[in-house]
């Protein structure tokens, strides 16, 4: 099966987000081999604000990032430090965490 990756990026201009459509994927494939399943589509959809994530979110919460069906929230880079206590230099991780959750309940549910 092919990675469907969708990256919404909401004008965000930061860095790291410049190099997300490269680093991503390679992280995908890499974590696609640890699971028997993968996600239809994942879509990335980046946050800028604390306010509309905990929208989104539906509580109150200092996470960086949340999954819900096969769509990761998190927040912009820039946000990290600000809107939740994690360092912007751990943005890749806590997006990686996410994916492999994502690879994780996606694998479980199919087994079920």
């Amino acid at each position: 099966m092919g990675m469907n990756i969708i990256i919404v990026e909401n004008g965000c201009k930061d860095k790291e987000i410049t190099i997300l459509d490269t680093r991503l994927p390679y992280f995908y494939a890499k974590v696609s081999e640890l699971f028997s399943i993968e996600p239809e589509k994942v879509e990335v959809v980046l946050v800028h604000d604390k306010n509309k994530f905990q929208n989104l979110r539906g509580e109150e919460t200092n996470e960086g990032a949340f999954c819900k069906e096969n769509i990761i929230y998190i927040y912009e880079p820039n946000q990290f430090g600000i809107a939740t206590s994690i360092a912007r230099e751990h943005f890749y991780e806590v997006l990686y965490q996410e994916l492999i959750y994502l690879f994780y309940k996606t694998s479980k549910a199919e087994s079920s």
